[in-house]
């Protein structure tokens, strides 16, 4: 029977699909004690791999950061470092005992709370985990975790060089080589990449008569090494070099893009880090995979106060040094099939996790009028250490073939010694004054054993949809205060979070179409929260501390798509809704922000976009991304505005390389990344002052492939 046109038609439609489900790779979850599936994780998460950071021609986690459904950032510093996700997280760059809400790993070795090193070049994926992870990271993680994995050796050999140039003296120089050591089998694998950066950082200073007071200049060297000491085991050692040495000049009086700091100010950090995996499989009954990280980082974090050039304050500076060395060890046991509990139908994991963190800060803070021989001078020096035990459990019990019910427990002992002294001097008898010279010391030794755990019920329809509901309790570990010394806020404490989910992720794949849909309720006890204010006995030095409130709720809606159309076409979306309230009384009693939204949660947030991939090489993408107003503090009422932005990029592609013109917030959106609210010429009036995201850009980016 000779075929209709109409049958061929059908014909050609279906392998066309057919070619979109094999272009919809199976992805793993590498956060995840067990490495699963991300169709079958029982968590919000977003799921970022290296063609797609290509695509998008994310250098840095700054990049995608905002593209991230209930995802946000303070831009306090050079970097993104201080991140909130569901409304959760810190906004500001201070002296005080290290306690972020949001965990930041990259290839297991923990930069929580110092996340300028994501750099995504050669990046494997970047996996985001919304909602409290501490049974999976401990309790940096109450708001999630953000793990980056770079790319792992091959056993062929592969090289790339990339290059880019852009408006604002955008200069960027990427080089990977990967391979076997030797033509033996079972050779040694290794990979090494290199990145380096510089740009100007969009602000003129008019004083200076520079453009690079705000400039990064930024160097990441990676190095990984993968050895088979015998059939069952497996070693992966990994490096990272990070030199990041940037300016920091973003502020204006005018809120604009021209500065008049006279002494700008620098962010720099310079990270040295390895870490050392080794899986064992030889025992018939379990995998152990031990992780041992060790981090050395340098800080410097300093900002003209003014951001004039006033030749009567012209000595007027903060500065802030800080050094952070982290030892962590894992050991991890999961079981193999022959090693079931419970009438064969439960894996099961255990694991044992020790770290050791040291960090100093020296913060100098100068107020120096010369022709009024006026001072206010403050010195802190603060020295924390940071140990942590825990034990932690997971059972996945299958009660049908198609229903799993999984536990996790995680028992936490954090022991901490906090040291700070304080020396404040001044002399403002031209003011009406008078002199005052005061040393304070502070020291704390706290221990405290906190605990999470977290219920899952997942329901796997069919292979088309996975269903989940689960609870979770989250914790965060108390703290100090480094510039509140003699007063009851010194010390906080710790923080518990009940979280609520269920979701539905779903695989089309005779469509190309993968969905996943999370509805979130977080309730959180005594919830910790970052303020400012005067410090004690003085109305003109600013000090930054976290306090308690009573409660606090945060919830809302993340959902996110991805079709392949067929094999030109790609179009991709996620969406987030947040609603957050708290309640209580803050340090500054002036304040009430009871039943007010949480700051830097922004109601809506959402990214939409579309790619198109011809055979014979042409590419285009375009995307757009928009954010609602949000609060910039919780000792204010100063909001930001609602923006969106677009960018586009366009580009031809062969098998030995690729070329890309692109273009960044194409509309020139004028938005802000923080906000302060404060009398500065101290004439009784608060003033409005936003640090502005980055202006249009252009720039070109090609990759060579040998």
């Amino acid at each position: 029977m000779k075929p209709t046109a109409m049958t061929l038609a059908i014909a050609a439609v279906l392998t066309g699909l057919n070619a979109q489900a094999d272009e919809l790779k199976t992805i793993t979850v590498n956060a995840d004690l067990r490495q699963t599936k991300e169709q079958d994780l029982p968590a919000s998460a977003d799921i970022k791999n290296s063609a797609e950071l290509q695509d998008q021609g994310a250098t840095h986690f700054d990049d995608v950061l905002l593209k991230t459904p209930n995802v946000n950032y303070s831009g306090q510093s050079s970097r993104a470092r201080h991140i909130q996700i569901r409304g959760i997280g810190e906004r500001d760059e201070y002296t005080g005992a290290p306690n972020a809400s949001v965990g930041f790993a990259v290839d297991d070795i923990d930069f929580s709370g110092i996340g300028m090193v994501g750099n995504l070049f050669d990046v494997k994926q970047v996996e985001v985990l919304r909602g409290p992870q501490n049974t999976r990271y401990g309790q940096s993680a109450i708001a999630g975790l953000i793990n980056i994995q770079t790319n792992d050796p091959t056993d062929y050999r592969e090289n790339m060089i990339e290059t880019t140039l852009g408006q604002d003296q955008l200069k960027e120089f990427g080089f990977m080589t990967s391979g076997p050591v030797s033509a033996e089998k079972g050779a040694a694998q290794y990979r090494i990449a290199l990145f380096k950066h510089d740009s100007d950082g969009f602000r003129t200073n008019e004083t200076l008569d520079r453009t690079d007071t705000n400039g990064r200049d930024e160097l990441t060297v990676r190095g990984k090494l993968r050895l088979f000491p015998n059939e069952h085991t497996t070693v992966d050692i990994s490096l990272i070099h990070a030199d990041l040495n940037n300016n920091y000049d973003a502020w204006s009086r005018d809120n604009s893009f021209t500065t008049l700091s006279d002494q700008p100010g620098k962010d720099t950090q310079l990270s040295n880090a390895g870490s050392v995996k080794v899986e064992w499989n030889s025992n018939p009954n379990y995998t152990l995979v031990s992780k041992t990280s060790l981090a050395n980082s340098d800080m410097l974090y300093s900002y003209d106060i003014d951001w004039l050039a006033d030749a009567t304050n012209e000595d007027s500076i903060y500065a802030n040094r800080k050094h952070r060395r982290t030892a962590s060890q894992e050991l991890r046991w999961t079981s193999k099939n022959n090693s079931k509990l419970f009438n064969n139908t439960t894996d099961w994991l255990a694991g044992i996790y020790l770290s050791h963190l040291e960090e100093s800060n020296k913060r100098n803070e100068v107020y120096d009028y010369p022709s009024s021989t006026v001072i206010y001078n403050t010195d802190a020096n603060s020295d924390f250490t940071h140990n942590k035990l825990a034990l932690y459990t997971r059972l996945d019990q299958a009660i049908t073939p198609k229903t799993t019910l999984q536990y996790g427990l995680r028992v936490e002992h954090n022991q901490q010694t906090f040291d700070l002294t304080t020396h404040q001097y001044g002399d403002d008898t031209n003011w009406g004054g008078a002199p005052y010279d005061n040393t304070l010391t502070d020291n704390f030794n706290p221990d405290e054993t906190l605990w999470g755990g977290s219920l899952h019920y997942i329901h796997k329809y069919s292979e088309r949809h996975t269903a989940f509901v689960g609870a979770t309790r989250g914790y965060k570990a108390s703290g100090f205060n480094a510039a509140l010394e003699g007063t009851q806020n010194v010390k906080f404490g710790s923080e518990t979070l009940y979280n609520y989910e269920i979701g539905l992720k779903s695989n089309y794949q005779e469509l190309g179409l993968k969905t996943s849909t999370t509805l979130f309720y977080m309730d959180r006890v005594n919830p910790q929260f970052d303020g400012y204010t005067y410090e004690p006995n003085s109305s003109t030095n600013w000090v930054f501390y976290t306090e308690n409130f009573d409660s606090a709720q945060n919830y809302g809606l993340e959902t996110e798509f991805d079709w392949q159309v067929n094999r030109q076409w790609n179009l991709y979306g996620s969406f987030g809704l947040l609603q957050t309230r708290v309640n209580g009384t803050p340090v500054n009693t002036e304040f009430t922000i009871s039943g007010r939204d949480q700051a830097l949660s922004p109601n809506y947030q959402f990214n939409l976009g579309g790619k198109y991939r011809s055979a014979n090489g042409f590419y285009a993408q375009i995307d757009l991304s928009a954010m609602d107003e949000y609060y910039f503090d919780n000792v204010h009422n100063f909001k930001s505005k609602a923006y969106h932005l677009v960018n586009t990029r366009l580009g031809y592609e062969t098998k030995d390389y690729e070329v890309y013109l692109w273009g960044k917030n194409l509309t020139d959106e004028r938005y802000a990344t923080r906000g302060f609210y404060f009398d500065a010429d101290w004439d009784g009036n608060d003033d409005k002052f936003i640090r502005l995201g980055d202006p249009r850009q252009f720039g070109v980016t090609a990759r060579i492939y040998f």
